[in-house]
């Protein structure tokens, strides 16, 4: 059972890498060049744990092999910096890659120079790591371990710093929570949290039927990962409209600076009239490029003075708008119900209506329309 696994994830693992580098986008957009640079990382990552099952099934089990702490390594890097790159490609170049195997380089090179004067000792059974737990091999591979412990930390306190950032640089552009939230880069990076750990309980397996089962719970979460990144193209481009600022924009921004700052100082009452008369806050998946367009502002500009003048975000400041309008509508027309309610006020899902009333009411939108006096 313990090597027929391991043909099986070899099965699987190469036809994932074959649809990673075979299905072609929706659609040809050069805002997708980030998000297929990622899907080429995951399809290296299963060829290269495709190739290191064929070897594997060869050999015998052993604790801290030289061979799985390479693949270890290589898979932790490949596979946090290519979700790192869905929410910051900026900063994920060739350089910074290449540098995150640094590490895992000089291990290499230390066990390296270890073996040049000391034979291979298999670790094959746990009595046999604590009689040679004090060989000069043993400490170097002890130390690789330890350096992949501690980078599979490292890379779980990156990932939560970019995504906390793209949370900030999202709710001044997206009104829908969705886009803020990313819900399937978070399920995919809970998958490669959990492909992490599982990876641990294998380097200390020495049962070929438990090895075989944590293999098996492996390859399911490697093709979760697959097919969720196969489900990404549509929102990384809406994505892509944060990351990045066209570039026509951006020379329009330049040229503006502070002159168009000042103006909108005293325009801004002006500005906000009218995205509340023309009732844009309304408009389901409303962005702050479009208001901006609306308007006759660049958005940044148009950002950093509502930032300035109302003091809270953009995406906070259409859901106040629309939950305003959402209690307006309670008072007024109480037949309608909470889903036509939520669908008005530019909402296409109920949970994320719920969510934001209550954020800014205190109260659910049953609650507060029973509160009102109005009824259910």
């Amino acid at each position: 059972m313990f090597r027929y696994s391991f043909y099986i994830l070899i099965a699987f693992l190469s036809l994932m890498a074959v649809l990673m580098f075979a299905i072609p986008l929706p659609e040809k957009d050069k805002r997708l060049k980030g998000y297929m640079l990622s899907r080429r990382m995951i399809a290296l990552s299963y060829v290269a744990l495709a190739v290191y099952c064929y070897f594997k099934g060869r050999l015998e089990l052993e604790l801290i092999s030289p061979l799985f702490l390479f693949m270890a390594n290589l898979q932790a890097v490949l596979l946090a910096m290519s979700h790192v790159n869905l929410l910051h490609p900026q900063l994920v170049t060739t350089r910074y890659v290449v540098l995150h195997f640094v590490p895992m380089g000089v291990c290499m090179v230390l066990y390296g120079i270890v073996r040049i004067f000391i034979e291979h000792v298999p670790l094959v059974s746990y009595s046999a790591l604590g009689e040679n737990i004090g060989r000069a091999d043993v400490i170097a591979r002890s130390i690789w371990m330890a350096q992949y412990v501690i980078m599979y930390i490292y890379y779980i306190y990156l990932f939560a710093r970019e995504f906390k950032r793209w949370q900030g640089m999202a709710a001044d552009y997206f009104a829908d929570d969705r886009y803020i939230s990313v819900k399937l880069i978070r399920v995919s990076l809970l998958v490669v949290l959990c492909i992490g750990l599982i990876t641990f309980g294998i380097t200390f397996s020495l049962r070929p039927v438990l090895s075989a089962v944590l293999n098996m719970t492996i390859l399911g979460l490697y093709i979760v990962m697959g097919i969720l990144f196969l489900q990404y193209p549509g929102l990384f481009m809406q994505m892509q409209n944060v990351l990045y600022t066209p570039a026509k924009e951006e020379s329009r921004e330049k040229e503006e600076g502070d002159k168009e700052v000042l103006e909108m100082e005293n325009k801004w009452d002006r500005i906000r009239a009218a995205i509340i008369s023309q009732q844009l806050y309304l408009r389901p998946g409303i962005t702050l490029q479009q208001i901006a367009r609306e308007v006759g502002v660049s958005r940044t500009v148009l950002s950093n003075t509502l930032n300035q003048e109302e003091g809270m975000n953009f995406n906070s400041f259409i859901n106040r708008l629309r939950i305003q309008e959402a209690q307006r509508l309670m008072r007024s027309r109480p037949e309608l119900t909470l889903q036509q309610i939520a669908e008005q006020v530019g909402y296409a899902e109920q949970s994320h209506f719920h969510h934001q009333f209550k954020h800014w009411s205190g109260k659910t939108p049953r609650e507060w329309k029973k509160s009102m006096g109005k009824g259910a």
